[in-house]
């Protein structure tokens, strides 16, 4: 990034509710020593600081004790519908033993509790076959997930690794749950006919405040190219995006499936001349907010996936992409809002009205089901459910 100084001072962009955080004097004195920085790097600190991280201070931030609540929190059908895919692939496999599943960013574990127990009352002898490796990076974490499961699979299949290239090119299911929309995000501003980058800054009179620089000369806005912006449009730009996919694609065997879901857009929505603000968002105690100044480490920040960045990364890594499906789609080819007993042929009126509640939940396009569900396989196999209507 070439920095020619500040364009200008935002006022609007000033946090006047930002809150003491046991982070907020250690950012403070980092911009101090070091100047304004990116907003990646700012929330690369909110978020993953090694003590104070919003991710790693050692606190419930997912499900009903957290912030914010996910697909797999709201009801084991979600992960059932997965492990009906992960069925399918080990048929379409030749039933493989062992059937490796990895999931990405598990966080409490809720995915992979669902996922393995609908293989054990469902499809026993592939239960028995499936080794599931969870890539969690915080130690807390790790042993919460570690303790969910153990009731559920036997111990000697169920592997922790803190980083997806402790894996090699074995496994047959790849799956993250919004892990994407959590990595660290520039955040650029259109104005007077140019980009701009808004940097995080910070002063005893203002507190944390957006100071925005000319942007030259870098590879970000190559991701802009044909965009028409308004005056005055923020985008934010994830460039870390494409590694991480690239990782995960190169631990996806012959045939296997690499399932990631992620709250996104297409670059020609993301980048729409209306969305003037970007996607940015913060939660806190269920709350949504957009001011990412205030209680800095105590409060999610998150911003929507640029879908063809994701697949021009799978693709370059030696993917083929499957259509892109919402959500609610996804699961209605599954058919799982129609026979929401998928997850379990015994239930009882009381759970069986619970599990349509909660599909109305999982597949409502104002929210969970709008998130994009994008699929993408290594070399030929059958079709998948989910991709073909039941």
């Amino acid at each position: 990034m070439t920095q020619s100084g500040p364009a200008s001072f935002n006022p609007l962009a000033v946090s006047n509710q930002t809150l003491h955080t046991p982070l907020l004097n250690i950012l403070a004195d980092r911009i101090q020593r070091e100047g304004p920085l990116t907003f990646a790097e700012w929330m690369d600190a909110c978020l993953y600081h090694p003590q104070h991280g919003y991710y790693r201070r050692g606190k419930p931030t997912v499900g009903r004790d957290g912030d914010f609540l996910t697909s797999p929190e709201v009801h084991p059908l979600f992960g059932a519908a997965v492990g009906h895919v992960a069925s399918e692939l080990w048929r379409t496999n030749d039933r493989p033993e062992p059937f490796e599943i990895v999931e990405v960013g598990p966080g409490t574990g809720a995915l992979a509790e669902s996922l393995l127990r609908y293989l054990h009352t469902n499809i026993p002898e592939m239960a028995t076959t499936t080794r599931y490796t969870l890539v969690e990076p915080d130690p807390t974490s790790s042993r919460r997930q570690s303790q969910r499961l153990a009731a559920v699979h036997p111990q000697d299949r169920i592997h922790s690794v803190d980083r997806i290239d402790r894996r090699s090119g074995s496994s047959h299911l790849v799956v993250a749950n919004e892990l994407l929309d959590a990595l660290p995000v520039h955040r650029l501003m259109f104005k007077e006919g140019c980009w701009n980058e808004l940097l995080v800054d910070h002063s005893a009179a203002h507190g944390f405040h957006d100071a925005l620089f000319e942007l030259t000369g870098n590879r970000m806005l190559d991701t802009l190219s044909g965009v028409k912006p308004a005056e005055g449009q923020i985008v934010e730009i994830a460039p870390a995006r494409a590694a991480v996919v690239t990782a995960l694609a190169n631990v996806v065997a012959e045939c296997g499936l690499l399932l990631l879901f992620d709250y996104g857009y297409t670059r020609e929505r993301l980048y729409a001349s209306w969305r003037r603000d970007g996607t940015l968002m913060t939660f806190r105690n269920h709350i949504p907010g957009d001011d990412p100044y205030t209680h800095p480490g105590e409060q999610d920040i998150t911003a929507h996936v640029d879908i063809d960045q994701i697949r021009d990364a799978a693709l370059r890594a030696g993917l083929t992409a499957l259509p892109t499906l919402s959500q609610a789609e996804w699961l209605h080819h599954l058919g799982a809002a129609v026979l929401p007993a998928v997850a379990d042929a015994n239930m009882d009126t009381n759970r069986y009205l619970a599990a349509r509640r909660a599909m109305e939940t999982l597949t409502d396009p104002a929210g969970l089901g709008r998130i994009a569900v994008m699929g993408f396989v290594r070399g030929s196999g059958g079709p998948l459910p989910g991709w073909t209507r039941s």
